[in-house]
C-alpha cells in the first residue's frame, strides 16, 4: 500500500500539485486510523502528504517581479556544475532573490536551472548570477559571483584531486571520464558518447549514481571489514564508505535516497520494507525537500517500487514456470514499468532495448567499479579497465532494438505483460476459492503445494 501510495503522490506532485496540498487525500486516509492493524501505516501515509507539502512550498516557482526585468537572481546550487550537450555548463539551484540590476531587490523562490561560462560551482554554494531569464525557469548568466561556499567544498575539491591523480595512469581518456562518472558523477567531456548511447539503449540509470552503486561498494568493503569486526558490526561500519561516497558525489537525490534506505534498515533490520520506504521519504523531505523532485530521485523512488512490488510475483511465475527466477530480466522490466511514464512526460519518448542491454551493460559496470576500487590503490595494469570500457562500448554500440517510441501503446503491451502473472495469481487464490467455498472446499496455500 506504501509503495503505491509514494507513487501515486509522486506523480501528483509532477502533474496536479494543488491536488496533494489539497485535504482531499488525508480525507481518504482517516477512515485506515480506526483499524488497529492498518493504524501506523496511516500514520506513514499521512506524514507522506505532508513531507510532499512541504516539498511543494518549498521548491514552487515564485518570482515577484516580472522575468524580462530580473537582471541578476540569488541562489544556493543544489547539485555541482556539469559540462552539458553542446559545451554548456549548468547546474540547478534554488533562488533567494531577485533584483532588477539596481536597487529594487524582490524574494524569490522555486527552482531554476543556470546556464553560464564554465566555473566551478559545488552543490550548497551560495552564488549571484548577473544576466537574464530565456523562460520560466531558465536562466543565462554572464557572471557568476560566489557569495559562500559550502564548508564541506575544499574537503571534496581535495579529494576529487586525489582521485584525479590516482586515474592519471589510465591510457584511455574516455575510461578515464567514466571512471569519474562512476565515482563522482563528474564529466568532463559533458555529452559523451558512452552518455548518448545508454540513453539511446535505455540504460542511462546504470551510469547514474544510485542505490546500484552503493551496494557495489558494500558489497566490495564488507568482507573485509567483517573479517576484521565481525558480520553484525562489520554492516554497520560499512556505512562510513557509503556516506563518505555519498559525499564526495554532492549528496546526489538518488545516493541520498539509497543512503537513508540502507541506514534504517541496518538499525531497524525487522521493520517491513512498506514502513522503512515510507520513512525514507520522509527523512529525504526533512533534509533536502528540493532534491526530491530532481529527476533523480523520482527515477529512484519509482524503480525500487518497481523492484518491491513487480519484480518478486514475475520472478515466482517465472520459477514455477520454468524452474529459473530470472531475477536480472525481471528487475529491468519492473523498473520500466514504473519509471516509463515519468521518462515519457520529461522527454516524449522512452525505450524498451533497456530489457536486452541492461542485465549486461549492469554485471560489466559492476566488475569495471570493483576493478577501478582496486585500481585506486594499487594502480597496476590499467589496460584491464581501458578493456572493460572498450567492452561496454562495443554492446551499446550494437544495433539490436534499439529503437524509441513516441506513444504508449508499447508501454502498455509491457504493462499488459507485466501484471497477467500476479492478475492470474490473485483469481487463482481469490475467487476460485470464492466459487468452491458453497462445495465445502477450502483452497489453503499448504494444499496447493
Amino acid at each position: 500500500m506504501c509503495f503505491l501510495f509514494l507513487i501515486t503522490t509522486y506523480y501528483l506532485m509532477l502533474a496536479m500539485p494543488s491536488l496533494v496540498l489539497s485535504p482531499f487525500p488525508a480525507l481518504i486516509l482517516l477512515p485506515f486510523l480506526w483499524l488497529p492493524r492498518s493504524r501506523m501505516k496511516a500514520i506513514l501515509l499521512f506524514s507522506i502528504l505532508l513531507s510532499a507539502s512541504l516539498v511543494l512550498d518549498r521548491t514552487s516557482y515564485n518570482l515577484t517581479q516580472r522575468e524580462e526585468e530580473v537582471k541578476e537572481i540569488g541562489v544556493v546550487a543544489l547539485e555541482d556544475g556539469m559540462v552539458k550537450k553542446n559545451g554548456k555548463y549548468g547546474f540547478p539551484a534554488t533562488m533567494t532573490y531577485s533584483s532588477d540590476g539596481d536597487a529594487l531587490f524582490s524574494s524569490a523562490s522555486g527552482e531554476v536551472y543556470i546556464y553560464s561560462e564554465k566555473e566551478d560551482v559545488r552543490a550548497g554554494d551560495r552564488l549571484s548570477c548577473r544576466g537574464a531569464f530565456s523562460s520560466p525557469a531558465f536562466f543565462i548568466a554572464d557572471e557568476v559571483i560566489p557569495s559562500s561556499s559550502s564548508p564541506f567544498r575544499e574537503m571534496r575539491k581535495k579529494a576529487e584531486a586525489f582521485i584525479r591523480s590516482r586515474l592519471s595512469p589510465l591510457q584511455s581518456s574516455d575510461a578515464e571520464n567514466l571512471s569519474l562518472m562512476l565515482l563522482l558523477a563528474l564529466s568532463d567531456d559533458g555529452e559523451s558518447l558512452i552518455s548518448s548511447l545508454s540513453r539511446e539503449k535505455g540504460v542511462s540509470h546504470v551510469f547514474a549514481l544510485s542505490g546500484m552503486h552503493l551496494s557495489v561498494i558494500s558489497s566490495f568493503f564488507l568482507p573485509f571489514i567483517s573479517l576484521a569486526l565481525g558480520d553484525k558490526t562489520g554492516r554497520k561500519v560499512v556505512l562510513v564508505p557509503l556516506f563518505i561516497f555519498t559525499f564526495l558525489s554532492g549528496f546526489r537525490a538518488s545516493l541520498l535516497r539509497a543512503l537513508i534506505f540502507r541506514i534504517l534498515f541496518t538499525f531497524f533490520p525487522d521493520s517491513d520494507k512498506e514502513s522503512i520506504f515510507s520513512l525514507t521519504f520522509i527523512i529525504h523531505a526533512a533534509i533536502s525537500p528540493e532534491s526530491l523532485l530532481r529527476a533523480g530521485a523520482v527515477f529512484s523512488y519509482l524503480s525500487i517500487s518497481g523492484l518491491f512490488l513487480l519484480s518478486p510475483p514475475l520472478e515466482a511465475f517465472s520459477y514455477r514456470i520454468i524452474r529459473l527466477r530470472l531475477s536480472f530480466v525481471f528487475n529491468s522490466i519492473s523498473c520500466l514499468v514504473f519509471t516509463i511514464p515519468y521518462s515519457f512526460m520529461l522527454f516524449g519518448t522512452y525505450s524498451l532495448s533497456g530489457i536486452i542491454y541492461s542485465p549486461l551493460v549492469n554485471f560489466l559496470v559492476t566488475i569495471y567499479m570493483g576493478m577501478l576500487f582496486i585500481f585506486l590503490f594499487f594502480p597496476f595494469f590499467p589496460s584491464v579497465l581501458s578493456l572493460l570500457y572498450a567492452t561496454i562500448m562495443r554492446i551499446l554500440s550494437l544495433d539490436f532494438i534499439s529503437s524509441s517510441f513516441d506513444t504508449l501503446e508499447a508501454y502498455f503491451l509491457l504493462l499488459a505483460f507485466s501484471l497477467s502473472p500476479p492478475a492470474l495469481s490473485f483469481l487463482k487464490r481469490n475467487v476460485l476459492a470464492y466459487i468452491l467455498k458453497p462445495c465445502g472446499t477450502l483452497i489453503t496455500r499448504k494444499q496447493k503445494r
